[in-house]
């Protein structure tokens, strides 16, 4: 992962632009695992314990709100409704695309797992 990271660090050297190289690299796993069309069992094995206990990556972004509390009682209600949008946005955005996504699978690609049905 250190080398995805200096990657990168030198990708975002080159072009001059103002993104954080830990979010560059993560673009260039997601490309390099669309690359080979999969994700290597390594990388699985790694992320399996982390995906396990996700929710404990939010708990400093939920104490760093302590540090805002005067804006967020200043704006209570452009907040909450940036939240909503935003978040129905992303909701209709994710939704579309799963839409286009299914379409294009085929029925046998869906039930390919599954044993045929006895009886008919």
């Amino acid at each position: 992962m250190s080398f995805l990271f200096s990657v990168a660090q030198y990708l975002l050297l080159q072009v001059q632009i103002n993104v954080p190289p830990a979010l560059l690299g993560i673009a260039v796993l997601f490309c390099g695992l669309l690359w080979i069309k999969g994700v290597p069992k390594v990388i699985s094995n790694a992320a399996n314990p982390l995906l396990a206990h996700m929710s404990l990556f939010f708990i400093p972004a939920i104490v760093a709100i302590v540090n805002f509390i005067d804006l967020i009682a200043a704006f209570p209600l452009a907040l909450f409704f940036s939240i909503v949008v935003s978040t129905l946005v992303s909701l209709a955005i994710t939704a579309w695309i799963s839409q286009k996504l299914m379409h294009r699978l085929d029925n046998t690609d869906v039930n390919r797992d599954k044993p045929p049905r006895e009886g008919g």
